[in-house]
């Protein structure tokens, strides 16, 4: 009698604890479905940003704005933010077109009325085929005050096998990290792997044009494609607002070509910078500005963010150079002859700035591949402790049209008599896989 009167003392002590067990889940579980709100310091309101979170752990990790670093965050969630699921949220249903009934006719849902929809894509460029892509989409419904910026980042790879990873994102100034699953993939194929999805809504001011920044990060240790990885990351600047999908469907724009060859074969880059300055009005020769104001250094020992790898005049010696090397020459150039333009760099812009610069009757100067070939890595060197990856075969043109009714670009090529249509889809891809450089003047 004793042993059962003790039996039931312990299971009515127990109660309490089990019953917290049960009310109050684990700090694992809320990572794996937190979401955060977060009153915003801009005139747009409170915004909410929503994670789809079953399989990746996310956790918001505050920005201490008045140093200009991010440290990891080992607090819990602030009172003033709210815990939520992506699949748990409610949106107000958007403005839709009146139903129309037709006798005998089934009655459909109306659709939605759209005021604009912009889509794009940004991605790493590592020089493989292993990128971290985000394809991003925002659409403001007719009737609300509200534009939905909704996106995915994904792994774009062919066959590879990684452990389980952790990374982060930042959005519009907030910053998450995240743990991802494991990937493996034997058979040899193009996969997209998705990371992380979110959305969110912000308040639209009619003819208001916003810029979202978003960065990402994913971590992998390891070699793929010849290729020894630390991580893959990319620094994008995503423009929406009405003006971006208003486009006109065709721009054309008629520069003269530069030809590089023969005195400069391997200067596509300061000869399309001679092009477009041409172009502009100013009677300059490409072989000038290279011998006068395009910084030159060693290959294998100069950062081709900082000066040209090599003479452009000597073919099979020399590489190249990216976009701070072009706006950096064109500035000194500029200023030499008191001219009345300025130099932009465009660089990480979606590429919907891009196709709106040229509508407004600005050429952009881009970094894609010869023939717009896949790109890969032909040589890393490592210059003051970082290792930089030349991408192979890199060129340079002057973007000059486009036709979205064809899908298709226009480029103004260095080493072509005649301007060169390519497919639209090719151009992009190439175009984000070479880092996203463009440079205008105006």
């Amino acid at each position: 009698m004793k042993r059962i009167f003790a039996l039931f003392l312990m299971i009515f002590m127990l109660i309490p604890s089990l019953t917290a067990c049960v009310s109050a889940p684990s700090d694992k579980t809320s990572a794996t479905t937190d979401a955060f709100i977060k009153e915003d310091s801009t005139d747009h309101g409170t915004e909410t940003i929503y994670f789809d979170t079953e399989t990746t752990e996310i956790t918001e990790i505050p920005t201490d704005t008045s140093e200009g670093t991010t440290t990891a965050s080992d607090t819990e969630p602030k009172p003033s933010e709210k815990v939520t699921a992506d699949n748990d949220t409610e949106s107000t249903p958007p403005a839709t077109r009146p139903a129309e009934s037709t006798d005998g006719e089934e009655i459909k849902d109306p659709e939605p009325l759209q005021k604009f929809k912009l889509s794009g894509t940004v991605r790493s460029a590592s020089g493989t085929s292993l990128n971290l892509a985000l394809d991003w989409s925002a659409v403001k419904y007719e009737g609300e005050d509200t534009v939905k910026f909704s996106a995915k980042l994904y792994v774009e790879h062919e066959r590879l096998s990684a452990p389980a990873s952790s990374g982060y994102i930042m959005i519009d100034g907030r910053k998450f990290s995240f743990k991802s699953n494991a990937i493996k993939e034997t058979v040899f194929d193009s996969y997209k792997t998705q990371v992380i999805a979110f959305h969110f809504d912000y308040k639209y001011k009619p003819g208001e044009d916003r810029i979202i920044p978003i960065s990402a990060e994913w971590l992998y240790d390891g070699t793929y494609e010849n290729r020894k990885f630390e991580n893959l990351m990319f620094d994008a600047t995503i423009p929406v607002g009405d003006k971006y999908a208003t486009l006109p469907r065709k721009i054309s724009k008629n520069v003269s070509v530069v030809l590089q060859n023969p005195e400069l074969p391997e200067g596509c880059e300061v000869t399309s910078l001679a092009a477009l300055l041409r172009h502009l009005g100013y009677n300059v020769k490409h072989t000038y500005l290279a011998d006068n104001y395009l910084e030159q250094g060693p290959v294998g020992q100069t950062s081709y963010y900082e000066a040209n790898l090599g003479n452009p005049r000597n073919k099979g010696k020399s590489w190249g150079c990216y976009a701070p090397v072009i706006v950096k020459t064109a500035e000194k150039y500029l200023g030499d002859v008191s001219g009345k333009h300025k130099v932009y760099d465009l660089t990480g812009y979606d590429v919907n700035e891009i196709y709106y610069q040229l509508s407004e009757g600005n050429p952009v100067i881009v970094w894609v591949t010869m023939g717009f070939e896949e790109p890969y890595v032909k040589q890393p060197w490592k210059i003051n402790g970082k290792t930089l990856y030349w991408k192979y075969p890199l060129h340079c043109v002057i973007l000059t049209g486009y036709d979205m009714d064809k899908n298709t670009v226009t480029v103004c090529d260095p080493m072509k008599k005649n301007p060169v249509t390519v497919d639209m889809d090719k151009f992009e891809l190439r175009w984000t896989q070479m880092e996203s450089q463009a440079v205008i003047i105006k």
